[in-house]
């Protein structure tokens, strides 16, 4: 085990429910015996800031982040942000809404998963998890925004969904009744509905390692590290993490959408391509690469596609370019994966 490890967790989540989860976890982490310090999340990503301090000023060397894809974005960005990245380990308790990366990589979770999650943690194994490199680009090709991705980057529906959903959020906050029941799965399908009402779509030109591919009618395209996208459906199936590759996944359509809502269950589905063929629908396959540049076009519309990395809003645009740093972060997974 490294020589000290710190639990990055929100105490506040679920409304005030995830503490006791919390205090379950630390007391799993001392029986296994991973010596462990707790720090408190920061709004606004502010906890990228408190992950590099730990390990810079406090020589942490383990950090285990503990919530949902957001909470495990922040901690990683803090340990590639801090001068120590190449000797620090990231570990994960899942316990947020989709948990993408955990469900890639077949860790269990939510409460139930801690005990064995802990396991994991105290076994060690380290995987070398790709990173994505993401450059939101204006129309000289200069880099206005840019950030980092570990499971997922996309522009238009998913992203415009994830928007809205925390539209919503902030709409229902200060109504007791209304925040208690309009949360977590039921306002991301409160926002999908409006968003499918409103049917916008957009031309798209993908770059590919130099192979350029032009798609009509693209409600979303994403650019996945690992399998499972949403924490239900497996979009990206050849995905490997740590093979320098990423995959775009282009959803042209309503049907295309809706033929991989029912045909890429993470669960199993009874319609796969065969059945999807006799009905004469025919998905859009990933696309692997190291490179992508994608520009979106839509004739007579101002604002550009939204887009969003690991489900946190990014600022829109019409052209982003997205490259594959290998094998950068040191993951803790299951031994057999």
């Amino acid at each position: 085990m490294p020589h000290r490890a710190v639990l990055v967790a929100n105490p506040t989540a679920q409304s005030g429910r995830a503490a006791p989860v919390i205090e379950r976890a630390r007391s799993l982490l001392d029986r296994a015996g991973v010596e462990h310090e707790f720090l408190a999340t920061e709004p606004d990503g502010g906890t990228v800031g408190v992950v590099r301090a730990a390990i810079d000023q406090q020589g942490a060397r383990l950090v285990i982040a503990m919530g949902g894809d957001g909470t495990f974005a922040e901690a990683a960005k803090g340990i590639l942000a801090s001068a120590h990245a190449a000797e620090t380990s990231l570990a994960l308790l899942p316990t947020g809404t989709a948990n993408d990366q955990a469900k890639s990589f077949g860790l269990a979770t939510g409460e139930a998963g801690l005990e064995a999650n802990v396991e994991v943690i105290r076994a060690g194994v380290v995987f070398p998890l790709d990173v994505g490199r993401v450059e939101r680009l204006d129309e000289a090709d200069r880099v206005t925004h840019q950030d980092l991705f570990f499971d997922s980057f996309s522009m238009g529906l998913g992203a415009a969904v994830l928007a809205e959903r925390n539209r919503d959020r902030r709409r229902v906050a200060d109504i007791p009744f209304v925040r208690a029941i309009y949360r977590d799965r039921l306002v991301y399908a409160g926002a999908l509905m409006k968003k499918l009402a409103q049917r916008a779509g957009f031309h798209l030109e993908a770059v590919v390692d130099g192979q350029v591919l032009t798609y009509e009618s693209v409600l979303d395209v994403i650019v996945k590290n690992t399998p499972v996208y949403g924490g239900e459906w497996v979009l990206a199936p050849a995905a490997t993490a740590d093979d320098g590759l990423l995959e775009m996944v282009p959803i042209v359509g309503i049907g295309d959408l809706t033929s991989k809502i029912v045909s890429r269950l993470r669960v199993g589905s009874p319609i796969g391509e065969y059945e999807l063929a006799q009905l004469g629908i025919e998905p859009t396959r990933p696309v692997p690469g190291r490179e992508f540049t994608l520009t979106a076009f839509q004739p007579g519309v101002l604002e550009p596609p939204a887009a969003q990395v690991d489900g946190e809003e990014i600022p829109a645009g019409d052209r982003f370019r997205i490259v594959t740093l290998p094998r950068l972060l040191r993951m803790i997974v299951p031994a057999v994966r």
